[in-house]
């Protein structure tokens, strides 16, 4: 039982590499699709809330950059505090660490938002939708989780640990959202 568990908070110590890379592609290529028809975005690193009815080939596009972000960034504080590691443990466990949102664009479908103009009239209009407050919610427990991923496929990729591996992973991922949304703000 034990053992089922640790693998939903560090898969990496079985999966890392080009495995991970096919697998975290697979679901993220997937997530994209289904959070275009749920009508959400996935606009940084950890990011996913709802936006405008964006086309696919846009989806895509954020999603990507949102990659190009993390690898980048996680890359370059690898480079800083680890001696030896793959670049391809870094790509491929920081995309298949992202596998959690597809639970996120799933839920999306079944959420009935309220209309913009009402919330802009009522802003407490939200709190009476309770699929909204679920979402939320949810929403929180996914990003705790993509985040713990994230965090154990740092540290299986890098061989790093202790206080060089905690802040070198808060800063990496602090400049990879930055970076995403610089990015996404120039390009689009």
């Amino acid at each position: 039982m034990n053992n089922k568990w640790s693998f939903l908070w560090n898969p990496f110590v079985r999966i890392a590499g080009w495995q991970a890379l096919a697998l975290g592609a697979v679901a993220v290529g997937i997530t994209g699709i289904i959070a275009k028809y749920a009508g959400l975005t996935l606009d940084g690193a950890i990011d996913a809330h709802w936006g405008d009815n964006l086309s696919l080939a846009t989806t895509f596009t954020l999603l990507g950059i949102d990659l190009a972000s993390v690898f980048v960034s996680m890359s370059l504080t690898a480079i800083v505090i680890a001696r030896n590691f793959r670049l391809i443990d870094i790509i491929g466990t920081m995309t298949l660490a992202r596998t959690p949102f597809l639970l996120i664009s799933l839920l999306g479908l079944w959420i009935s938002r309220p209309d913009s103009s009402e919330l802009i009239n009522n802003p407490t209009a939200i709190l009476h939708n309770y699929s909204v407050i679920v979402f939320v919610l949810f929403s929180v427990l996914i990003a705790v989780w993509v985040i713990a991923l994230m965090y154990n496929a740092f540290k299986v990729s890098t061989g790093a640990k202790g206080t060089k591996l905690v802040f070198g992973f808060i800063i990496g991922l602090i400049v990879a959202e930055v970076i995403s949304k610089i990015l996404i703000y120039n390009i689009l």
